[in-house]
């Protein structure tokens, strides 16, 4: 463990092997304090639980392998946002039980107790401490209850995009590192705890709408009408913000401006057609997501994606023509049709005619009969030949 002075920052590592039970991660954790009761971990788990951060945050991993874990985690200081990217964990509190499974995002608020249970988890998150996230709250103007702060999920919309893990990747060196303190680790801080208020909803808040709620409904605004290249002005009338509480909230959040958002959205979906979709060229799929410009559009492209759509749709095409071999040689012996393995490789029988052309100078069924004369061959040359031999006792 290493420390400093400048407002309790810490580094701490538990395990199995180095004697430290599992209850006492929660002693340590929590202060000893009653906190944590009913914690055990059977005899034949394995564990490792590191804490890096200061007395307003803190950075926790949980890698547990064997066994089963669990116990009651009573209200306590922090709040937990976490997410696991192996293994399960069940969460019971008074009102709901929860199942927590890899990549969905989790808020525990801090004054709400549960009872968990786990095994095999690999467990990545933040402890925000509830004083540090209200008062982070308060000078971003946001209008807090006088009772707990009591969080909802992540909508769908917004988790699917992580950005908190993306926030938590950039900044990953500087919080790990102890020779950032004081009002340099204050100010990462900061960006982590808006992050969490600008995407987990709040609730207890009466007739006002948490802005977590306001930014899903841009986020799903720009989804659904990225095609018509919507405006700035549009974005932020279906969200219910102003353009400047608009530009703010994707500046803190996503690090981007709405703007240029849309356009990545845009770029992503033309990325996902050239990739999975069925249309032969890249202007027409380009053209169906309101680029128009097509020097801009291949230089936006470049820059997103590390290479040009031109080669994003070859891959495709490679990809469809290898499926489509795969097909074909794992099912030589059946009654194989264009039809049919066109649909196995995800792609119009004309169009897979067209791939095969380009890749291997045949049509499928040419090569499925290239196939089936290989694998006769094959079979012939295995047998003995015994034709006009004579066999002496």
């Amino acid at each position: 463990m290493s420390t400093s002075s400048a407002n309790g920052f810490r580094k701490e590592r538990f395990t199995h092997d180095d004697g430290s039970d599992y209850a006492s991660i929660f002693r340590s954790q929590y202060g000893g304090r009653d906190y944590a009761s009913e914690t055990y971990a059977t005899d034949d788990a394995r564990y490792e639980y590191t804490v890096v951060g200061d007395d307003d945050l803190t950075l926790r991993t949980m890698r547990a392998v064997g066994g089963r874990r669990g116990g009651t985690i009573g209200p306590r200081d922090d709040h937990v946002v976490f997410w696991l990217t192996q293994g399960t964990l069940e969460m019971h509190f008074p009102d709901r039980t929860r199942t927590v499974v890899p990549g969905t995002p989790y808020v525990a608020s801090a004054s709400e107790s549960y009872r968990f249970e786990s095994s095999d988890t690999v467990y990545n998150g933040i402890h925000v401490s509830d004083a540090f996230l209200r008062t982070v709250g308060r000078q971003l103007g946001f209008r807090l209850p006088e009772g707990p702060l009591l969080f909802d999920q992540q909508d769908e919309v917004i988790a699917r995009r992580e950005p908190l893990r993306r926030m938590i990747a950039d900044l990953r060196c500087s919080l790990l590192d102890e020779r950032v303190t004081g009002a340099m680790r204050s100010a990462l801080n900061r960006r982590l705890a808006t992050v969490v208020l600008d995407t987990f909803p709040l609730r207890d808040r009466g007739d006002d709408v948490p802005v977590a709620n306001r930014l899903r409904d841009a986020v799903r605004f720009v989804e659904q009408h990225a095609a018509e290249r919507p405006s700035v002005p549009d974005i932020a009338a279906a969200a219910g913000l102003s353009e400047r509480g608009l530009h703010e909230v994707f500046a803190r959040t996503f690090d981007t401006t709405p703007r240029r958002f849309l356009r990545d959205h845009r770029l992503d979906r033309v990325r996902d057609e050239l990739l999975q979709g069925d249309d032969p060229t890249v202007s027409a799929v380009a053209a169906r997501w309101g680029f128009t410009n097509a020097g801009r559009f291949a230089r936006d492209y470049r820059d997103r994606f590390r290479e040009d759509p031109v080669t994003t749709l070859r891959s495709r095409a490679n990809g469809r023509v290898r499926a489509a071999v795969a097909f074909i040689e794992a099912n030589a012996d059946a009654d194989l049709s264009l039809v049919t393995i066109a649909a196995a490789a995800g792609v119009r029988p004309r169009r897979l005619q067209q791939l095969f052309r380009e890749a291997h100078d045949t049509t499928p069924m040419a090569f499925v009969a290239l196939v089936r004369a290989r694998r006769d061959r094959t079979a012939a040359s295995a047998s003995p030949a015994l034709a006009g031999t004579t066999v002496t006792a």
